[in-house]
């Protein structure tokens, strides 16, 4: 549980006890520090906001379940993480102040209040993130585990949920390492341990071979291999050991059977490869050995991040939920990972939640049908497809291999699921073919940031960025020349929604007040950008506001989340609403509380080092596709409710710069 982030519900990775414990907020604890609201819970205990009445600061009371109250070994693994983080002083280490015991004998920590965001949500939201973000994570992990390391505590349950990424006032996040509940001091007594030998300690999936195989003699190479396996997780998306047991999971970790990161992602750099493989080994006397060596290579590997330097990441604002849900959510996700068992009289929301279940009983039948449609569908379209087309994975098309020279590489970013994007763009990509007589290479990109940094170095030849994402990326880096966009029935421009269920009590923007929201992800203009606009226009604080936000990653999931309850209202494009049936969820179950202004679409971009004869014949076979032409008619006809491109110039661009200065005016004032 972390101090300073939102209240976890139902979809959070914690189990939480219906029966919160009642704590009087106008009493003091141990007569200095007044309890304020609860920033968050979990199975053993709850955190509060409160003020030390003496000196007038801000700090975090985390105080032990009362159920554990007469647990020693609760009690003990409580009293160890004030121990173990109080033992250290080191700014990616949440600092604890001071401990004690109300007046009911509830054991209690003081710490330091952050606002952040934890690594387990950024992850769940991204996916991966660039190796340069989780090298610079990584990096200041290391330097907290040297420090803990110093002190004599190992840590030794490592993992995204006790890494929290707190917000800088400028934006910028530190790395904080939290939760010492089962940490170990190298002077600990055997007996005084919370494990007996043999014991596995920690979570399987980030566990070193040796903890996962029961050895007593756990020492700080464990820490060591916990930081890989994160740094493994932040760049490819995956984690290095499957398996669906924990048996199965901890042969693999035992045996170091791991899929090199590079064979995951190719784009990851060699030298950061090398790193995570060493830090990974199954050997302990081959890992790193110590906190500094490990942190040292991996500088050496990646030069351009500096170890003690603040990240630079993008992610959501002050009201997010520590627990998003995944950014391509399972049918489990959407139905409920964990169903809860109500009887009468245990829980006043009994009712709200049977209507609930009845509600994902349905749904699971609804997207089970339409998982089966689609599936055939898909089917359906890879035995169509010519000869000379290849699908690879779930993300990648090419179509052409018959066609002389080397692919042109085409990027497009997830606002729908990948399968759909395929399908929908192959008419567009054998257009291409036609005209370049070469190969085209069609990718799904998860994020704008792999999409422009692609352009950028060459490593794609043309893009379509959403036009938030192409505004940002021309701020933020340039390099793009700008060739076309498409235009549909409503012009070269469209609009957002902002949702609610038909049958919930939210009838107006107002009524979002104090609930859950939804955004599509930071980069969508449709399903960020222009909601936040509408939320200001209306007196409301975007980042607030809100009980919590998430990122849902695509318009379709955050649809579904809608619907299925994870969120009380949503921000999507204004045309999925209308095909909400064909997603699996009845139209009228959707109220729309409001609408955006009007946004440019999509802007089809080439990298500035791209040759000028190469820019040219796409930009001519893009606008070779005029709207209503014979041509445009019978090559897009399956490419869904585009019917051509226009030219366009970056100036058509500057009603989103407008929407971003009156969103963040400080930031863009100097840069117009």
């Amino acid at each position: 549980m972390n101090p300073g982030v939102e209240r976890a519900d139902k979809h959070s990775g914690e189990h939480r006890d219906e029966h919160t414990q009642e704590v009087s907020l106008s009493s003091l604890l141990d007569g200095k520090y007044r309890l304020g609201r609860l920033v968050g819970e979990g199975g053993m205990g709850a955190v509060y906001e409160a003020e030390h009445t003496g000196l007038g600061t801000r700090v975090a009371v985390k105080l032990l379940n009362e159920n554990f109250v007469a647990d020693p070994r609760a009690i003990l693994r409580f009293r160890r993480e004030a121990r173990a983080a109080a033992a250290i002083r080191h700014e990616n280490i949440v600092a604890v102040y001071d401990t004690g015991t109300t007046s009911e004998g509830v054991p209690f920590l003081v710490m330091e209040l952050l606002d952040g965001e934890s690594l387990s949500a950024f992850l769940r939201r991204e996916r991966a993130t660039q190796p340069t973000v989780a090298a610079a994570v990584a990096c200041q992990l290391l330097a907290g585990l040297a420090a803990a390391h110093a002190s004599g505590v190992i840590h030794r349950d490592l993992k995204p949920g006790n890494v929290l990424l707190a917000r800088m006032p400028n934006g910028m996040r530190v790395v904080k390492i939290l939760d010492f509940g089962i940490s170990k001091f190298h002077s600990d007594a055997m007996s005084t341990d919370l494990t007996a030998t043999g014991a596995v300690v920690g979570t399987p999936r980030f566990m070193a071979p040796e903890q996962a195989r029961g050895e007593a003699d756990i020492d700080a190479r464990a820490d060591l291999y916990a930081a890989g396996v994160l740094l493994y997780r932040m760049v490819t998306g995956r984690l290095p050991f499957g398996g669906t047991t924990q048996p199965e999971v901890l042969a693999a970790i035992v045996n170091g059977n791991m899929i090199p990161p590079r064979q995951v992602r190719p784009s990851i750099p060699a030298e950061l490869e090398r790193v995570i493989i060493k830090a990974l080994a199954a050997d302990r006397a081959q890992r790193y050995q110590t906190a500094g060596e490990f942190l040292a290579d991996l500088q050496s590997a990646m030069p351009e991040v500096a170890a003690g330097d603040p990240v630079e990441i993008t992610l959501p604002s002050s009201g997010d939920s520590h627990e998003p849900a995944l950014r391509q959510p399972s049918i489990p996700s959407l139905i409920g990972v964990e169903p809860s068992i109500v009887t009468a009289g245990e829980s006043p929301r009994s009712r709200q939640q049977q209507r609930r279940s009845a509600r994902q009983r349905q749904a699971l039948r609804i997207v089970t049908t339409v998982l089966v449609l689609t599936s055939i569908a898909s089917a359906l379209w890879y035995a169509a497809r010519p000869a000379d087309s290849r699908l690879l994975g779930d993300a990648r098309l090419i179509v052409g291999l018959r066609r002389p020279g080397a692919p042109l590489r085409v990027g497009i970013t997830q606002y729908l699921p990948a399968a759909e994007l395929l399908a929908a763009h192959r008419p567009l990509l054998e257009h291409l073919v036609q005209q370049l007589d070469r190969p085209v290479d069609l990718r799904v990109v998860e994020d704008y940031v792999d999409l422009a940094a692609k352009l950028r170095e060459g490593q794609l030849e043309l893009a379509a960025l959403s036009a938030y994402a192409y505004v940002r990326a021309v701020r933020e880096g340039g390099g793009l020349d700008l060739l076309a966009t498409h235009v549909t029935s409503g012009g070269a421009s469209y609009e957002g929604y902002i949702i609610a269920r038909a049958d919930s009590a939210i009838q107006r923007l107002e009524d979002l007040r104090g609930r859950v929201f939804c955004y599509t992800n930071p980069a969508s203009s449709s399903g960020y950008l222009y909601p936040r606009a509408v939320l200001r226009r209306a007196g409301i604080d975007p980042d607030a506001a809100f009980k919590a936000t998430r990122f849902m990653g695509d318009h379709r999931a955050t649809l579904q989340a809608l619907y299925h309850e994870v969120c009380d209202g949503a921000a999507v494009y204004a045309s999925i609403v209308f095909d909400a049936d064909r997603h699996g969820i009845p139209a009228q179950q959707i109220r729309i509380l409001a609408s955006t202004d009007r946004i440019p679409y999509d802007a089809y971009c080439t990298g500035t080092n791209q040759p000028a004869a190469l820019k040219q014949r796409v930009r001519d076979a893009l606008l070779a596709l005029k709207a209503k032409s014979p041509l445009a008619q019978r090559v897009l006809r399956g490419s869904g409710p585009i019917l051509g491109f226009i030219a366009v110039k970056d100036a058509d661009y500057d009603s989103v710069r407008q929407i971003e200065r009156y969103l963040d005016p400080p930031r863009n004032a100097a840069k117009p």
